[in-house]
């Protein structure tokens, strides 16, 4: 009972002394031989899961569905939802996607009766068809609604309340185009119909300054020169002349009269008298 008696405290001291550490950490006064705070606040912080602030809004599934909701809706209204009201025939136009955005060059523009802006661009091969290929020279269809003079009859009501907002590019333009990926069932080739936005990212470059031809050594010919050279020009007297011409008399670009005879092996035009 002597040896128990004097082994028990060495045993329990230890656990005393954690137990004042534990008691220590827990009112928020650190022991005199503990631990710095920082780490164990930091471990703390990084395994623990993050706990809102009294009277933060906690965000529940529903909260993110309406959300979801909401990005949607306002996604389908940058695609054409609200554009498709203003496309007169809309019945002509297969759906293929709501909302495609494309990039290429623009090769054409033509501005048709019924206010659209018809846009030829150069882009991916797998965007167009058969018929793209062989009514629109391999090119994608963009159609900016309603932003030109409306003179086709049946198109002018389909038109009102547009706003002319929409990029008219250049032909050369480098583009990025967003709107609704259809097919054009009267004509058959594939189109971005309507284009709700279009953003020029590169711009062609201006033309090379232009060469002016060198200015021709000789003098056009006179009208009553006669014969001309291959490229339209008098003879004159020493010149060479075709063998064909031998014996031929004609008249210089001084009007003088001149002859094509044989010298030294070789023809040549000579003043008359």
């Amino acid at each position: 009972m002597n040896i128990k008696i004097r082994h028990t405290p060495l045993l329990a001291a230890p656990l005393l002394a954690a137990g004042i550490a534990v008691a220590g950490c827990g009112s928020g006064t650190p022991a005199a031989h503990a631990q710095p705070a920082a780490q164990p606040a930091t471990s703390s912080a990084s395994s623990a899961p993050a706990t809102p602030a009294s009277g933060a809004p906690h965000t529940s599934p529903a909260h993110h569905l309406r959300h979801h909701h909401a990005l949607a809706a306002a996604h389908r209204t940058a695609c054409g939802t609200r554009l498709w009201a203003h496309i007169y025939h809309p019945d002509r136009l297969r759906l293929i996607q709501r909302c495609k955005t494309v990039h290429g060059t623009v090769k054409e523009l033509a501005w048709e009766p019924d206010g659209d802006l018809h846009i030829r661009l150069a882009t991916r091969p797998a965007l167009v068809n058969s018929t793209n290929d062989q009514y629109e020279h391999g090119d994608l269809v963009l159609e900016e609604i309603c932003q030109g003079s409306v003179t086709q009859a049946d198109a002018a009501a389909a038109c009102r309340g547009v706003p002319h907002n929409l990029t008219v590019p250049s032909v050369g333009d480098k583009v990025t185009v967003t709107g609704s990926y259809v097919l054009d069932q009267n004509h058959g080739w594939l189109e971005i119909h309507p284009v709700t936005s279009l953003t020029v990212t590169g711009h062609v470059a201006p033309p090379p300054p232009s060469q002016a031809a060198p200015p021709s050594s000789a003098a056009p010919a006179p009208a009553g020169c006669h014969p001309t050279t291959p490229s339209g020009n008098c003879y004159e007297p020493g010149e060479y002349c075709p063998t064909a011409d031998a014996g031929m008399t004609g008249v210089a670009g001084d009007a003088k009269t001149i002859i094509c005879e044989l010298e030294s092996g070789r023809y040549h035009w000579h003043p008359v008298g």
